[in-house]
């Protein structure tokens, strides 16, 4: 399954996940299975995160989205440039 019907999936099943400090979090808890990114998140974000998902060995995608389109598919009127899945 790639990350839009993951997220797509996930807004069904109300697991969503939206902004960079709720991820961090639920990262550092061990409560994510995939970390996502747009194309136009800050490199020094994209790398931490990515380096939390290594940690805590769940998925990292980056989306060839820009922050607007992303909000778009997780049917918010905002840009999001970071979001992640909850486990389960």
């Amino acid at each position: 399954m790639n990350a839009v019907d993951s997220i797509k999936k996930a807004i069904n099943d109300n697991k969503l996940l939206i902004g960079e400090n709720s991820t961090k979090r639920a990262l550092k808890g061990g409560k994510v299975s995939m970390v996502v990114v747009s194309k136009n998140v800050p490199s020094v974000v994209e790398k931490e995160l990515e380096s939390l998902c290594k940690i805590g060995k769940c998925e990292f995608a980056k989306l060839d989205k820009d922050n607007l389109e992303l909000g778009v598919t997780c049917r918010k009127p905002f840009g999001v440039s970071v979001l992640s899945i909850k486990k389960g």
